[in-house]
């Protein structure tokens, strides 16, 4: 009971600050809430607000190729060789434990992103990771 109430107090405490860049003081810290094992919700929120950003990967010129815009994050993660770790896709469905947005995301590799922010907590990393062992669906 009380490991509940902990993790329940510890979900509503949960405020993740991140950009790409420091040199982009444009782009304030947002808030990162815990999605859905979902892309669309993944999307919704941790790509959107925090990654598909100007100096990240927002625009054409985006950081290694990886456009993370709503309609195009599916396309450039999933089945997608890494571009910087060719021996990794970027998500290889199915396989969390596999996929170089998990080992980047958890500091397994460096750069750890999101670069030069703070980590996104265990809660979010874990949720993309549910995402990806489902089967990485573009829903």
């Amino acid at each position: 009971m009380l490991s509940k109430i902990i993790f329940v107090f510890l979900l509503l405490c949960v405020v993740i600050f991140f950009s790409c860049s420091e040199d982009d003081p444009v782009s304030a810290d947002p808030v990162i809430q815990i999605p859905n094992a979902t892309l669309s919700d993944i999307q919704q929120k941790v790509f959107t607000p925090g990654c598909a950003i100007s100096g990240c990967h927002g625009t054409a010129n985006t950081q290694r190729n990886l456009l993370l815009t709503d309609g195009n994050s599916f396309a450039n993660l999933v089945n997608v060789q890494s571009v910087m770790f060719p021996q990794f896709k970027r998500v290889e469905p199915g396989s969390s434990s596999n996929s170089l947005i998990i080992k980047m995301l958890s500091g397994e590799i460096t750069p750890r992103m999101p670069k030069d922010s703070p980590a996104l907590s265990s809660a979010v990393i874990d949720s993309i990771a549910a995402w990806i062992d489902k089967g990485a669906l573009n829903n």
